[in-house]
């Protein structure tokens, strides 16, 4: 517990640097070939004009020593994952080295987390396709999943945001 506060009072030259969002996947990593990315890119966007909730991949070599949760976390709120004031995305986070991913949930969808849903994901979907050396599988069958989950937390059409409202 001593560890929060004095990181919350590190300076901010001395605070990781957060990577710039390349689109719906950012794969700093170069995992995904120009397909992959493109398809999967093109998924995330599509369930985003259905349902207003946004999803972002994430795939870095190595954490340098971070923990994936405070990368994620950290990343998430650079990025501003959900539509303002909603809170409803997602950033699914990767480290290769470490062999790590988390599931990042903007505060509409902490929800999520308390269920299960992201440990099951991770646990019975992308961490089996992975170790079988599938990961273009494991990567869009967990987005997938994430997608049905997500789909369960709908927005009433006269409460979206602007830039989501199918009346316009």
């Amino acid at each position: 517990m001593l560890l929060i506060p004095m990181a919350a009072c590190s300076p901010k030259e001395d605070s990781p640097q957060v990577l710039a969002r390349q689109g719906w996947v950012s794969d700093y990593a170069d995992k995904l070939g120009p397909e992959d990315k493109a398809r999967i890119s093109v998924t995330l966007e599509t369930y985003e004009k259905e349902t207003c909730h946004q999803i972002f991949l994430l795939i870095v070599p190595s954490l340098d020593g971070e923990n994936i949760a405070e990368f994620s976390q950290r990343t998430a709120t650079a990025w501003n994952i959900g539509q303002p004031g909603f809170g409803n995305g997602f950033l699914i986070s990767i480290a290769l080295v470490e062999g790590t991913v988390r599931i990042e949930t903007g505060s509409a969808f902490e929800w999520f987390i308390q269920d299960g849903t992201a440990d099951k994901i991770l646990k019975e979907v992308m961490f089996p396709l992975f170790r079988q050396d599938r990961f273009v599988e494991g990567v869009q069958r967990g987005l997938e999943e994430i997608m049905v989950a997500g789909r369960l937390k709908p927005i009433p059409e006269n409460h979206k945001p602007d830039i989501c409202r199918q009346d316009m």
